[in-house]
């Protein structure tokens, strides 16, 4: 994982904590106390927190992506074979 990606994942649990915090701390006095209130008076930590999660997900696949095309383009080195080396090299000698 990069430092890219880590960062996000620990961008998304803070504002997944501070959106539990905020839900627990209420709400102003002009609004009525109702589930849905609480839920979307506080919605934007939530939505913070699902953003980060998606572009944790977009830089993943991304840098997976590259990984790929790179082990794609690197050339297969052949094996040595120390023997087959020498006996090649002892052929040529003999010739």
């Amino acid at each position: 994982m990069s430092k890219k990606e880590i960062l996000l994942l620990f961008a998304a649990v803070g504002f997944l904590i501070i959106w539990v915090l905020d839900l627990r701390a209420g709400l102003p006095e002009g609004l009525e106390p109702t589930f849905w209130n609480k839920i979307f008076y506080h919605y934007s930590w939530l939505m913070f927190a699902a953003g980060c999660l998606f572009y944790f997900q977009y830089s993943k696949q991304i840098r997976l992506k590259k990984e790929d095309e790179k082990a794609k383009n690197k050339p297969v080195e052949k094996v040595k074979d120390d023997k087959k080396a020498e006996r090649d090299a002892f052929l040529k000698g003999k010739k």
